[in-house]
């Protein structure tokens, strides 16, 4: 007889207390001491680079500066906004950590000077205190310090050409900015530069550029209204040298129930071949933009057969699970192999264009979307990359999620593990890895490797993290093969190639098939269909580092993020001894929602104490805004699972005191972190997730769950609303006490709750 399923408890919305926050206050201490002198310093360099805006365009008499900050200055509350304000030189962006942009204009320059000669309320002293330089912006600096004969060398040709990205400020305001677009459109005029705007990024202003020389590449860099002149990022499949063939087998999974009843995943790859009978039944629709003489198909079959039948070939590896997927076939990439015949390639612009295309056809059913591919753009610690940001928005507007390869690196001899932070920073993912809302892959070793890394540790090909601001990235890894230092005896995942014959390959492009069918049968089998975001939340909360089975240890979340998803089935159920809650609420700035008088098991309860184990996960889609670097996520949310205890105010009279008893993972601040310790590290992420075991009990007299927001910028003042997923499981860890039924029965008198629907799964028949 079938052991009864033990749901999941959704709690439905607004069963929550709304508080103000009253935010936090107390002495202004400025950050140095602000003297005559100091300030004569700081008006004497405003007047230094005011001189530049003579040169600025006729129409828009402004110039972007950079404002760095004292190291100590950097978080959002110190930030000097009273003084670069809408009525001096107001900030338009951020870089680095600690490094601001403003708008510098003649009439702002005035305001500026008398508040930094004059202003002497405390706010303004703290404020000017916080400054440390005021400088122009030279080519350099929008050549991201490259020589201008290495970016125009290193860029893609077209047609005789050199492609170049050019991106401008964003001063902030619709009508300078108008002004600033048309004179960098004069400026290409009059040089005979050939140039198109980019649609494709909303909310930027991008130009593809044709280059014809250095030159024209020194022209780009000294215009004023630019902000990065850089090569123009492209892309390509990352791996493709499959090895060790042998005849597909025949007892391939049949598809010969309601096809509907198999999830679909879109493969965003280099085509799958047409000419393997047996997957003929599993495709649900093939779109392409690649020309035949430039087809290869060999990387995106490989792909959709890990998809469709990676449990077939490589039923030994842990944790790839039994999730066959149809394949919606999505052929944007073209040749890279030289040896194969004519080469091409697509760039960033032209890939967003062919996605928006297809997510406005198929974004409806298909949910899952596997992104195998990379750039040669390496993502920077100091803000994310244009394509990362624009797949971001893809992902909100039609409901869907990437699923993104990490990125190989190829240069022998390959990385070790662990890694140095020198060679960890040569390591770092490429683009679009680094997208917020994308789920990023990493590559583990299925096998030992003599000369490589043992099973369950990060492939030595494998990029790391962490992404921009230090978020987790990857966000999972799972296998994706294995070699020697020097790519010497590869020992790959198996999967089917072009020709209909298995092989073995390696690449984070085949550890990431085996993150999005799990994604996608998360998706398929709750119902009504979840959110982005709970689905996401649900494969992070039940992942674990397949060598231990155990969390994910401090310092490995650069390798493998969260772990490797577990067993689908068992993350959507409980067990007797454990019980999980979902919540799904929206939170406005400047409140915090509370739930007290939270059940807790009663078994867990001994003298007075609390016992067991405590883990939750959040996941949200924060509110973003590229102009702000590093600082992208303007939205960051917290959550404190604690108890109540009896205290005293600072009159000694009795007073109830919150103290969060389950602390925030991965949060050790490491030698590769000390440059960038702005307030916590990681603080702005959008995945969070939160453990502790209680061996020794927790005093208190009850539990209460909290979740905070804070914002950057000027979002705070807006009517925001904040959608977010919450996760949170309790259970003995000792496997004794009958959680379950416990909770169960208490929910239901403090909570309106449901369970979590699963529609029933379909057994999958093979080929006898």
């Amino acid at each position: 007889m079938p052991q009864e399923r033990l749901y999941i408890k959704v709690i439905l919305p607004k069963q929550y207390e709304e508080r103000k926050d009253q935010g936090g206050g107390g002495k202004v201490v400025p950050f140095k001491p602000v003297t005559p002198e100091l300030r004569r310093q700081l008006v004497s360099r405003i007047e230094e680079v005011e001189t530049l805006i003579d040169n600025a365009p006729e129409r828009a008499k402004a110039i972007p500066v950079r404002v760095t900050l004292e190291e100590k200055a950097r978080a959002k509350s110190h930030r000097p906004d009273n003084i670069f304000s809408q009525e001096t030189c107001p900030i338009i962006g951020a870089g680095e950590p600690g490094e601001l942009y403003v708008r510098m204009t003649h009439r702002g320059v005035v305001g500026l000077k008398a508040v930094i000669s004059q202003g002497d309320t405390p706010m303004l002293v703290k404020a000017i205190s916080t400054i440390h330089s005021i400088q122009s912006l030279m080519d350099a600096d929008r050549l991201a310090g490259m020589p201008p004969e290495e970016v125009f060398k290193s860029a893609p040709s077209r047609d005789g050409r050199r492609l170049i990205k050019v991106k401008l400020f964003d001063y902030g305001d619709p009508d300078i900015q108008d002004n600033m677009i048309v004179e960098f459109e004069a400026l290409l005029f009059k040089r005979d530069i050939k140039g198109e705007r980019l649609l494709q990024f909303k909310g930027q202003d991008i130009y593809a550029i044709e280059c014809r020389s250095v030159k024209d590449v020194r022209v780009l860099a000294n215009a004023i209204m630019v902000r990065s002149v850089v090569k123009m990022p492209v892309f390509r499949t990352l791996r493709d040298s499959a090895s060790k063939a042998r005849p597909l087998p025949s007892n391939l999974p049949m598809l010969d129930a309601d096809p509907k009843e198999y999830p679909i995943v879109a493969v965003v790859d280099s085509g799958v071949s047409s000419k393997i009978p047996a997957f003929e039944p599993w495709i649900y629709k093939r779109e392409r933009t690649v020309s035949p003489a430039e087809e290869n198909t060999s990387h995106g079959t490989f792909v959709a057969g890990l998809i469709t039948w990676g449990h077939i070939f490589n039923s030994s590896i842990p944790g790839v699970g039994v999730y066959p997927c149809r394949i919606l076939d999505i052929h944007v990439l073209p040749n890279s192999d030289p040896s194969y015949g004519r080469v091409g390639f697509i760039t960033e612009y032209e890939m967003l264009q062919s996605l928006e295309d297809y997510l406005l056809k198929y974004a409806n059913e298909v949910k899952v979307w596997n992104l195998s591919l990379g750039s040669d753009e390496v993502c920077s610690l100091d803000c994310f990359s244009d394509f990362a940001v624009e797949l971001d928005n893809l992902q909100e507007k039609y409901g869907v999620t990437f699923v993104i390869a990490a990125g190989n690196y190829n240069d022998a001899p390959l990385p070790s593990y662990p890694r140095s932070a020198e060679v960890a920073e040569a390591a770092r993912i490429t683009a679009p890895a680094d997208s917020v809302l994308g789920i990023t892959v990493g590559s583990i070793a299925q096998v030992d490797h003599p000369d490589g890394t043992k099973k369950g540790e990060p492939s030595p090909f494998s990029r790391n993290g962490p992404g921009p601001n230090f978020i987790i990235k990857p966000d999972f890894a799972h296998c994706g093969g294995n070699t020697g230092k020097n790519l010497a005896t590869p020992s790959g995942v198996s999967s089917v190639n072009e020709t209909g014959w298995v092989g073995e390959n390696i690449g984070t492009s085949f550890a990431t098939p085996f993150v999005s069918r799990p994604l996608a049968y998360t998706h398929h089998l709750i119902t009504p269909a979840p959110s982005p975001t709970i689905a996401r939340a649900i494969l992070t909360h039940n992942a674990r580092d397949i060598r231990t089975m155990e969390r994910v240890k401090e310092g490995d979340d650069q390798y493998i993020g969260f772990g490797t998803p577990l067993d689908v089935d068992q993350s959507l159920a409980c067990d007797r001894h454990s019980i999980t809650l979902v919540f799904e609420e929206i939170i406005r700035p400047g409140y915090k929602l509370e739930w007290d008088y939270f059940p807790y098991p009663e078994s867990l309860i001994r003298g007075g104490k609390f016992f067991g184990e405590i883990s939750m996960t959040l996941v949200y889609h924060p509110k973003r805004n590229p102009s702000w670097g590093s600082e992208y996520c303007e939205t960051y949310l917290d959550a404190h699972f604690g108890v109540i205890r009896d205290g005293k105010d600072k009159d000694g009279n009795p007073k109830e005191e919150f103290k969060g008893q389950v602390p925030f993972e991965h949060n050790e601040l490491r030698e590769l972190y000390e440059y960038a310790q702005i307030e916590q590290l990681r603080k702005w992420a959008p995945v969070r997730t939160y453990h502790r075991v209680m061996p020794g009990g927790v005093m208190g007299k009850r539990w209460k769950l909290t979740v905070e927001m804070l914002c950057r910028h000027d979002v705070d003042l807006q009517p925001l609303l904040q959608p977010f997923a919450l996760i949170l499981t309790i259970s003995d860890p000792k496997r004794k006490a009958l959680v379950y039924d416990e909770m169960a029965r208490i929910l239901r008198n403090r909570f309106r709750s449901k369970n979590l629907e699963l529609r029933p799964s379909v057994q999958v028949r093979t080929r006898s």
